[in-house]
């Protein structure tokens, strides 16, 4: 089953991204396909490298390139917010995409879920 998760919430603004993460995870375990994850809204910070954090909050900004190296899957930001809303470039295998390609990949997936 190939599944495309949309993470739209910020890496800190609740638990919503730790949940997608684990939640990529645990698909991934029962044998399922996480083709891609992408990113909009305040999502696109999870793609902003060398944030400080504390020991009560996860490092999404790391977890996630290794969870796509790990399972193939690819992080993909929306292009908009991206350009809206970030000052710096993308770290690590974070790439821009548009709309349009979100669509592609919803119709190519058996399942979509966002957060």
């Amino acid at each position: 089953m190939k599944i495309l998760l949309i993470v739209n919430s910020s890496p800190w603004g609740s638990t919503l991204a730790v949940t997608a993460l684990r939640f990529a995870r645990a698909v991934v375990a029962e044998g399922m396909t996480v083709t891609a994850v992408f990113f909009r809204e305040d999502g696109i910070f999870h793609a902003v490298g060398s944030r400080a954090t504390d020991a009560g909050t996860p490092a999404l900004s790391e977890a996630w390139p290794e969870f796509a190296l790990t399972n193939g899957a690819e992080l993909l930001v929306c292009r908009s917010s991206g350009q809206r809303n970030l000052a710096q470039s993308l770290s690590g295998p974070f790439r821009e995409a548009g709309l349009a390609e979100m669509m592609a990949l919803m119709a190519a997936s058996d399942r979509v879920v966002t957060w």
